[in-house]
């Protein structure tokens, strides 16, 4: 049951990583984009993005199209605010990287809890012999 904790904490830090790689790609093409600023032509690339294959394999693509049409509706719902985005964007990375911090810290002390925790467990063979089997 050990090295299930560990299995299940490896693959959990895995997705984490790979979510967290693909929030600070988003938001370097965001800035790119926004440091244009241009509004019509940051919602049409929005809706343009090319996905990369390994995103197609994990989501479905009308779920992929409809989180873009979204992108395109927020930005030119906030075209005034688009400047000061495009400035926001140099601080963005960082926070990204202390939120993929703080959440791999609490994902290791999850998995060292767990592993202490079924450390205490009894064997099955003291649960037997106290059973009398």
């Amino acid at each position: 049951m050990k090295i299930a904790v560990w299995i299940v904490f490896a693959l959990l830090s895995a997705l984490w990583t790979g979510g967290a790689l693909l929030v600070i790609a988003l938001s370097e093409w965001a800035a790119q984009l926004l440091a244009s600023g241009d509004a019509a032509a940051v919602g049409t690339a929005a809706a343009q993005w090319p996905v990369p294959a390994w995103v197609s394999l994990w989501l479905d693509p009308a779920s992929i199209k409809l989180a873009q049409e979204a992108v395109l509706w927020a930005l030119s719902a906030g075209r005034d605010v688009l400047p000061m985005l495009g400035s926001a964007m140099g601080w963005l990375e960082p926070l990204i990287w202390l939120l993929w911090l703080l959440g791999m810290v609490l994902m290791l002390v999850l998995a060292i809890a767990g592993h202490l925790l079924l450390g205490r467990l009894p064997s099955l063979d003291a649960l037997k012999q106290r059973a009398g089997i």
